[in-house]
């Protein structure tokens, strides 16, 4: 498995687990003081009626933009005090609408936000490699806990050029798919989960064919390989090699 197969489990992992509601609701952590719930008021300079307004909140974080009924509404910047930034579209105090999210370490999803989880667009990793697809605004059973999922039709590129397209589910890949590899290698099947795990049929460069079981994306497992003159030999496979 090549170094950018083994970033898909990272990057997917942290897309499926990042805290991303508290992460995008600028005021879930600026309306709350030290021991409690209270509010307390950004300071704010400028005229909302005439324009954007610039606000600081208690914790360091900053915003420019629309506002009104106390939080930002319409299109605004929000800067966290650790350097993360939404630039887009809000209603509530909450990205809604068009908008993307910067983190600090230069990763970023861009899309359409719902109460400040990204529902459709891409997020593009501090790697290089990218997913662009559809989300899914999940809840944990028995918390609080929001996360938004890749889930659903989309792809993953990797930072090799190597991609996957197809379905994903709980933040990784899983259903039907096409794993695409530089060199024209091209597997498809049913892929289990973000280390590549399927089964399917892989065809190469060369004219072979395998068809069995993958592991990280390489044949392993119970399989056949078919050479370019339609012979067959099935058998073991271990790391992409017949055993």
């Amino acid at each position: 498995m090549t170094d950018s197969l083994k970033k898909l489990a990272m990057a997917i992992l942290m897309a499926s687990v990042m805290q991303i509601a508290s992460s995008l609701s600028p005021l879930s952590r600026s309306m709350a003081q030290e021991g409690g719930d209270t509010y307390v008021p950004p300071s704010c300079s400028g005229n909302p009626a005439a324009g954007p307004v610039k606000c600081n909140y208690q914790n360091g974080d900053n915003y420019i933009g629309a506002f009104s009924n106390g939080v930002p509404n319409g299109r605004g910047v929000y800067v966290y005090a650790n350097g993360d930034r939404y630039e887009g579209l809000f209603s509530g105090g909450r990205p809604n609408g068009q908008g993307t999210f910067i983190f600090a370490d230069d990763a970023r999803y861009e899309g359409t936000f719902q109460n400040g989880n990204i529902v459709r667009g891409n997020a593009v990793f501090a790697d290089g490699s990218r997913y662009e697809g559809t989300f899914e605004v999940v809840q944990y059973v028995g918390t609080e806990e929001i996360t938004s999922q890749p889930a659903g039709q989309g792809q993953f590129v990797f930072t090799n050029g190597d991609r996957y397209v197809g379905e994903f589910f709980a933040g990784q890949p899983f259903g039907q798919g096409t794993l695409t590899r530089v060199d024209g290698t091209r597997c498809q099947g049913r892929f289990f989960n973000q280390n590549l795990d399927a089964n399917g049929t892989c065809t190469f460069p060369n004219g072979t064919r395998y068809e069995g079981e993958l592991r990280q994306g390489v044949p392993h497992g119970q399989g056949v390989l078919i050479d370019s003159a339609g012979r067959r030999f099935p058998g073991q496979f271990r790391e992409g090699k017949r055993i």
